[in-house]
């Protein structure tokens, strides 16, 4: 029972009973320029506090999203020193191999200078594809004996696996398409590159600020290109069977060695923490089966870990309150857990 207790203050929190949750911010700078804030509640000393490395997701606002925040403040609310250290490729939405690097580089310098928090008891949490490279940054030595518990919100196992999910999922969540093809569409061709890259960034952010209409930035720009980028563009946003192809050509443009370096699946042998893994049921970016998939490789390695799928949230977290109780259950298992571990 102790996990769900734990979890309780997380829980009233999120539903907005709690209001007033006394948690006091501050901006730090990192090594390199990095930006960082730590959240603590008001009454309590941080030097006495378990933390967490809170490492935000592919978000053009970083940790300034205000669902980071409001995240992050849940998470100090249940008795941690919450630090959000921002990535400057992961806040331009940039995948890149790079950012396992970063991450491995803060958490140890953040466990290097324990002033933020009690210095022994050090979590590491994060969402969709941060999660993921984030398993591979606490399975390297000598990251891997710092880390008493980690948590992934729709995280990933196997990154080749996601596309197919990914574009047949456009009509519910275009987010993921415009971030792989922001990404990736210079790989299939270079004019279609230089001139769609802008226009998939500001189509995936279109999505993330709900822009549409005349507000929407991306079609501004998509007038000013060649009529066969605008066809490209256009059979992306209308095809499903275009869709699909993409998807699979996308895939072909690089050696399997590359989705390999991004997928957790192949690069946890040294992970020692225990793992909670939630996952949205009715996710739009990110199957739910890529968390099973995680679950199941730690049950075959007996390796610590809970797993729970949950109708309280979906990938972006923004359901109303009455579709998410059905899905608190999943919430506090999985939360709690986490917290158990990491609190002595």
């Amino acid at each position: 029972m102790r996990p769900y207790f734990l979890s309780v203050p997380m829980l009233f929190t999120y539903g907005g009973i709690i209001k007033n949750k006394n948690i006091q911010s501050e901006t730090v700078i990192l090594k390199g320029n990095r930006r960082a804030k730590v959240y603590s509640p008001i009454n309590l000393k941080k030097s006495k506090l378990p933390g967490i490395y809170f490492q935000h997701g592919l978000n053009a606002d970083g940790i300034d999203d205000r669902r980071v925040i409001e995240l992050a403040e849940n998470l100090s609310h249940c008795g941690f020193a919450v630090v959000t250290p921002e990535l400057t490729e992961i806040k331009e939405l940039r995948m890149s191999l790079d950012s396992i690097n970063n991450i491995e580089s803060v958490a140890l310098e953040l466990t290097d200078q324990p002033t933020w928090f009690d210095g022994k008891n050090f979590g590491f949490f994060s969402v969709s594809f941060s999660s993921g490279m984030g398993l591979i940054a606490c399975s390297r030595t000598p990251l891997a004996d710092r880390v008493s518990s980690f948590m992934a919100v729709g995280g990933y196992c196997d990154f080749l696996d996601t596309f197919p999910f990914v574009f047949e999922n456009y009509h519910r969540d275009n987010y993921g398409v415009m971030i792989l093809l922001y990404n990736l569409v210079d790989r299939l061709d270079k004019k279609l590159g230089k001139e769609l890259t802008p226009v998939f960034f500001e189509a995936a952010r279109d999505n993330t600020y709900h822009r549409t209409g005349t507000d929407a930035i991306a079609p501004k720009l998509l007038a000013n290109v060649s009529k066969s980028s605008k066809d490209f563009y256009n059979q992306v946003v209308s095809s499903a069977g275009f869709r699909a192809k993409l998807a699979v050509d996308l895939q072909n443009t690089f050696p399997v060695e590359y989705p390999k370096a991004f997928s957790p699946y192949y690069q946890m042998e040294g992970l020692k923490t225990p793992v909670s893994l939630l996952h949205g049921v009715a996710d739009p970016v990110i199957s739910p089966d890529e968390s099973r998939k995680l679950a199941n490789f730690f049950e075959e390695k007996r390796h610590k870990y809970v797993f729970r799928t949950s109708s309280a949230l979906t990938h972006g977290d923004n359901l109303p309150i009455s579709e998410q109780i059905t899905g608190v259950p999943g919430l506090l298992k999985t939360f709690g857990s986490f917290f158990d571990w990491l609190k002595p």
